[in-house]
């Protein structure tokens, strides 16, 4: 499943915000069920954020929060509030690098 929790960030606070969203996906990285992520920003809007992860399942993801609850709290009130959590209907496998 994967994960996507979207920020609108101030450019007075873009840098806390990145450091603190590190802090966060470290903590996540670190939980069973973790599978990868990445934190983004978009090309268009440098305001909106994203902090993509994906998991083996929902269970794992809904743990992890708890373990980073303490990392995301000075964050949350730049969190868009919107559901964050997707499982994967339809996928294409990765194409290596060189092969296109």
């Amino acid at each position: 499943m994967i994960a996507l929790i979207r920020y609108s960030v101030p450019g007075s606070r873009t840098e806390e915000f990145a450091s603190g969203a590190r802090a966060i996906l470290e903590v996540l990285a670190a939980q069973p069920g973790y599978v990868r992520g990445q934190l983004a920003r978009s090309v268009d809007e440098p305001a909106l954020w994203a902090l993509v992860s994906e998991w083996e399942g929902a269970g794992f993801y809904r743990r992890a929060l708890s373990a980073a609850r303490m990392a995301m709290y000075p964050l949350m009130t730049l969190m868009i509030n919107e559901p964050g959590a997707f499982e994967g209907v339809y996928g294409l496998p990765e194409t290596p690098v060189g092969d296109i």
